[in-house]
C-alpha cells in the first residue's frame, strides 16, 4: 500500500514494516527513498504529521494551532480516501 501525503512524503507498507519516503531526483529521474521505519500505520502518520508541523512556516501559537488543524483534516481526509480505495478493490 502507497499512500501519498503530499509531492514530497510518502507512506509505503512492505512486507515487514510501514515507512516513510521522500521524493527526490536520481540521475535526472524521480524516485522516492525511505528515511524512517515503523511497526504500525498509526506511528507513520502520527511521524508524519509530526514531521510536516515542525516544518511549517507558522510563528505563534495561533498559527501553530491552525497549523494543527489543517494538517489533521488534510490527513484524515487523505486516510479516508485510501481505505475507501481498499475497500472498493477488495468489494470488486
Amino acid at each position: 500500500m502507497i499512500i501519498l501525503l503530499s509531492e514530497e512524503i510518502r507512506i509505503r507498507g512492505t512486507e515487514h514494516c510501514w515507512q516513510l519516503e521522500k521524493s527526490r531526483k536520481r540521475d535526472g529521474k524521480h524516485d522516492w527513498e525511505a528515511f524512517k521505519y515503523f511497526q504500525s500505520l498509526g506511528e507513520a502518520v502520527g511521524e508524519a504529521g509530526r514531521r510536516e508541523l515542525r516544518l511549517h512556516p507558522a510563528t505563534g501559537l495561533v498559527e501553530a494551532l491552525k497549523a494543527i488543524d489543517q494538517i489533521a483534516a488534510r490527513y484524515s481526509k487523505l486516510l479516508d480516501d485510501a481505505l475507501s480505495e481498499i475497500a472498493s478493490k477488495e468489494a470488486a
